[in-house]
């Protein structure tokens, strides 16, 4: 394919940091056509371009910005920015996403992707503006905190409408946890981006563009967008159309904090590191939450206005109104620690938005070090004089900040619970929850709402113990009744503990998140069925691209994009061995009402592993994808045995 395809800008831009030479290649059609954009296109140019072994904190790792083919375009919930790399975390597959308008800005600017190699020897920062991009010095950037970087940047830059990614002094020390953090307090969360950008000394990246996104028939897509948007503001979710009795409920208009109430009765909210799965303050921690939100914020050509906005007014915990503290950080900083104290997390969570670090894996460290203070692995001493008891936000703030300046037990916690508890060793490592180093988010698996999917999405996820890349399992039943009959085979679709069929859900759910990411679009907004079901996306893709792409073939381009980050990791030495859960959540709670219900317990994981590794065709024994599911997705990988 030589002519452009509506959707795309067709540039790709290369940035090497190390030469400080800048180039425009060409994308390619073909390869666009097998994988989309986004995190797909993303996925093939990391496989061709690194080799197995490579350090992730090196000169020869890479970090690919990249949108996806409906970003630009005004198709709800199509404004995402998606990140991949080799992760200093896992030593595997590495992505993150956002939204805010980075997406859009990226195709404004004249790029589909954009590939950064190579390390500067000081620091800069990448200014990428109408197909062009300039390496600036930012020596006087490093060290400060993102709000103040982001401002200066913009001032720097002088240009209207402009828009920031940036690291704080958490990705500048190599946290591997650390973000890279994006408007409003925003985040390409988790996996250690930011570390990578430290690696490279790239303090920021700003984009400007004032370029269209042209597409193959805009009035078939403005007729669909209209439509989509007429279906989506009727969804309870959104919160327009429903009584005032039901507008509290949990919806993400609502903000993914209001889930908290429901989601801790359910047993979904890990808690005192996951020795239980319920603490019964869920209602209560978000009623206090409420009573310091302000506002809320949205991400362009989207409904949903999901983000919110919170603050502290006065008092010890003091803190300016900014991105309000997510479902996950309610729970990381409260359920985890035993901490009701709502004003504490907000404080936490603007801490680590400032420095620029994954709330859930910071809160996990945390959580890690309490446990092991109580047991006896850690001592007072090891923390200089902390004394870090369960629910002590002081002293766990105390130890936060020496995570982000990597001083004294916090440069150990800053590489991760995985390494933490294999430096200490002993019982340490029952504490640790993680999978394959990255550690353990806010759904809990012995939950009756999603259950044992989660079991098998974190034992196989390409990025580690995530619940939200490339999809949270429980979109299938969301996406159910939109589905082509041949996809509802599933006999147990409707029971959360029942360990029958679980892989061939969870390895439908991130085949079509991979899909719906390589498009551009927001995991949260694919939840407004019928306005976003799978269907209606194929005759979005026909507007936009003019190829003709069916609901089979979107999930097949899901399924490609899942088997080569498979590989990708296969070439990293991830086997059937690094696919296991932590044993703490195959267990029951060791207390709380879930305590004695005995369906909580992971009874054949085993067989569940092997019923998903048949699904995939991937080989029993090893879990690497057999020669024939390659051949099969046009894949042309030999992988060594």
């Amino acid at each position: 394919m030589s002519n452009q395809v509506g959707g795309f800008t067709g540039k790709i831009l290369r940035v090497n940091l190390s030469d400080k030479k800048i180039g425009v290649e060409k994308l390619d059609y073909d390869m666009a056509r097998k994988f989309s954009g986004g995190t797909g296109y993303g996925t093939k140019i990391l496989w061709d371009e690194l080799t197995a072994g490579v350090d992730p904190l090196s000169p020869q790792n890479k970090l690919i910005l990249t949108a996806g083919l409906f970003t630009g375009t005004g198709c709800p919930g199509s404004d995402s920015l998606f990140t991949c790399f080799k992760s200093p975390l896992t030593n595997c597959w590495g992505e993150a996403r956002c939204g805010g308008g980075m997406g859009v800005e990226l195709k404004k600017a004249g790029f589909d992707t954009v590939i950064i190699e190579g390390a500067s020897e000081s620091p800069v920062y990448l200014w990428i503006h109408d197909g062009i991009a300039d390496i600036c010095p930012a020596d006087h950037l490093w060290g400060k905190l993102v709000p103040e970087t982001q401002d200066l940047l913009k001032s720097e830059v002088d240009s209207t409408g402009s828009r920031v990614l940036c690291i704080g002094p958490a990705g500048e020390k190599l946290v591997k946890y650390s973000n890279m953090m994006v408007e409003n307090l925003r985040t390409l969360g988790r996996c250690g981006g930011g570390a990578v950008m430290g690696s490279k000394k790239l303090k920021g990246v700003v984009f400007r563009g004032t370029q269209k996104v042209k597409v193959t028939d805009p009035d078939a897509l403005n007729a669909l967008v209209r439509e989509m948007t007429q279906l989506e503001s009727r969804h309870p979710v959104t919160g327009l159309s429903v009584s005032e009795k039901d507008s509290q409920k949990p919806s993400f208009r609502n903000g993914t904090a209001s889930f908290l109430p429901i989601y801790d009765e359910l047993g979904e909210t890990p808690t005192k590191n996951a020795l239980s799965n319920s603490w019964g303050k869920g209602a209560e921690m978000y009623d206090t939450l409420k009573k310091h939100i302000t506002g809320n914020e949205g991400c362009l050509d989207c409904i949903l206005r999901c983000g919110k906005k919170a603050g502290v007014k006065e008092g010890k915990w003091q803190t300016p109104v900014g991105h309000y503290p997510e479902y996950e950080t309610m729970v990381g900083f409260g359920h985890y620690l035993l901490n009701d104290n709502v004003e504490a997390i907000i404080h936490m969570n603007h801490l680590c938005n400032c420095y620029g670090v994954d709330t859930i894996s910071c809160a996990n460290a945390l959580a890690f070090t309490m446990e092991g203070y109580e047991k006896g692995w850690v001592s007072k001493e090891d923390l200089d004089g902390i004394e870090l008891q369960w629910g002590d936000m002081d002293a766990a703030k105390t130890l936060l900040e020496k995570i982000f300046n990597r001083e004294g037990f916090g440069d150990i916690l800053a590489e991760g619970v995985r390494i933490a508890s294999a430096g200490i060793g002993g019982t340490s490592k029952e504490a640790a929850m993680h999978v394959k180093g990255l550690e353990l988010p806010a759904h809990d698996n012995r939950s009756e709402d999603g259950g044992k999917v989660w079991v098998i999405q974190y034992g196989t996820g390409s990025r580690g113990m995530c619940h939200v890349h490339p999809h949270e399992p429980v979109i299938y039943h969301a996406c159910y009744e939109e589905m082509p009959e041949a996809f509802k085979d599933i006999e147990d679709r409707e029971k959360p503990y029942s360990e029958k069929d679980k892989g061939k859900i969870v390895k439908w759910s991130q085949d079509y998140g991979n899909a719906i990411n390589s498009l551009g679009l927001c995991n949260f907004h694919s939840y407004l069925i019928p306005g976003a079901d799978p269907v209606r996306y194929t005759k979005v893709i026909k507007a936009v691209s003019g190829w003709e792409i069916g609901f089979d073939e979107l999930i097949e381009i899901g399924e490609r994009i899942s088997n080569l980050q498979r590989c990708f990791n296969v070439r990293e030495g991830i086997r059937r061995k690094d696919d296991i859960i932590p044993k703490r959540l195959m267990q029951k709670p060791a207390f709380g009402p879930f305590s004695t219900r005995e369906e909580t317990e992971v009874k054949d994981y085993d067989a569940m592993l092997d019923d998903y590794y048949t699904e995939r065709g991937w080989d029993l024994a090893t879990g690497i994808p057999s020669a024939e599911k390659l051949k099969e997705l046009d894949i042309e990988v030999i992988l060594n045995h």
